[in-house]
């Protein structure tokens, strides 16, 4: 496919834009790239020392003094991912449209890159999250392999999302603003620092109409030792192959239109 072919041929641009994106991070600051790490490993012990240790937090039905935490971290995987790729992402056109009109390489590419940087910010999270089950004997093979599909199906589902809505933003300028203030609201609608069970029962039926809920709760049911719904995790696959389908199909229709407005 040609699309392949352009995204493949500009491979060196891939890199360059995520190598510069992470230095420029920490440039300037005295402890570097270190801060990649310190913020997990102070997300974690925060997560402890309030939630397990000061406020008493605990699940339903759970006994663990750190069943909050794992419960909070586990989705926070999924979610600081998903957000990450979609707050960023729908900038990808406006934000280098000099750089993609300049050039003949696939328009794609800083998209990928903002993937790519989610993608390593939540594999050092997550590197931390499993030593932290590791040092409490909860880390099971189980977890990681749940841990690798979420990630394969968010980055999927994120992916698609973040294009469309890039596409829609390079029109209609609103749409930046609309999404930061509709994440903060499904933050809310995701059950990730509280537990669904809380709910009353209608508010409890509209939680399952979030696709990312779908996601985040494989991991909080695997390392709880709760059921898995692995039927959910097939929808989600479905839902985002078909979000996937249509990005493709309204990208390689519109993308020089939108090129030549820009």
């Amino acid at each position: 496919m040609e699309i392949i072919k352009r995204i493949f041929a500009s491979r060196w641009l891939l890199h360059a834009m995520v190598t510069r994106e992470i230095k420029s991070r920490y440039s300037g600051s005295l402890l570097g790239i270190f801060w990649l790490f310190f913020a997990p490993v102070l997300m974690i012990l925060t997560y402890s020392l309030v939630f397990a240790d000061l406020m008493k937090s605990r699940l339903p039905g759970v006994n663990s003094h750190y069943a909050y935490t794992m419960y909070l971290t586990s989705g926070m995987l999924v979610w600081q991912y998903f957000s990450e790729v979609i707050s960023r992402g729908k900038l990808f056109l406006v934000e280098n449209a000099g750089l993609l009109r300049k050039n003949n390489i696939s328009k794609i590419i800083p998209l990928m890159s903002v993937v790519v940087i989610a993608l390593v910010n939540s594999f050092v999270l997550a590197g931390f999250y499993f030593a932290f089950l590791f040092l409490l004997n909860l880390f099971t093979f189980q977890i990681f392999v749940i841990y690798i599909l979420q990630i394969l199906v968010m980055t999927l589902f994120s992916f698609s999302i973040a294009g469309l809505l890039a596409l829609a933003h390079a029109y209609v300028r609103d749409v930046g603003q609309f999404i930061d203030a509709f994440m903060q609201i499904l933050f809310w609608a995701t059950p990730i620092v509280y537990a669904p069970q809380i709910l009353p029962a209608w508010a409890a039926n509209y939680i399952y109409l979030n696709p990312v809920y779908w996601v985040s709760q494989l991991g909080q049911q695997a390392v709880l030792d709760w059921p898995i719904a692995w039927d959910w995790l097939l929808y989600s696959a479905m839902l985002s192959t078909f979000l996937f389908v249509m990005f493709y199909l309204f990208y390689s229709k519109n993308i020089q239109i939108i090129m030549d407005d820009l």
